[in-house]
């Protein structure tokens, strides 16, 4: 495995979740080569643009920051790559739990840089 391309891929995923933390929409789609593929419970859906609003999202959440991200390249390519985040933790000013969430990455190697363009989540309710 490419020690570079597994570090580049790393920083990718760390900002994307930064966008996440930060509200930052345009820090999210920075990370995103669209057409993306989102695989849900019972269908893949193709998007052309992000379906967040997360504002909307933390506000009906009571969602203030996530911690406790288990991040795995699990395999890289030339031209695509694998990775995995696992047991982060969703949680609200107070501190508490409102859920934890995995999930699944597969990304392309693009002109500019590495992009997610397929990705599945599991959120399990605290």
């Amino acid at each position: 495995m490419n020690k570079d391309f597994k570090t580049e891929i790393f920083q990718v995923l760390k900002r994307y979740l930064n966008g996440f933390i930060e509200s930052d929409i345009d820090m999210i789609n920075s990370c995103i080569a669209y057409t993306l593929a989102h695989v849900g419970n019972d269908k893949v859906t193709m998007l052309k643009e992000s379906p967040i609003d997360l504002e909307k999202l933390k506000q009906e959440k009571g969602w203030a920051t996530s911690d406790n991200f288990e991040i795995d390249i699990v395999s890289v390519s030339e031209q695509k790559a694998h990775a995995l985040i696992r047991n982060c933790r969703r949680i609200r000013k107070d501190g508490s739990l409102i859920e934890e969430a995995s999930g699944f990455y597969a990304f392309q190697k693009t002109s500019g840089g590495w992009k997610i363009f397929a990705f599945s989540d599991i959120t399990i309710p605290a």
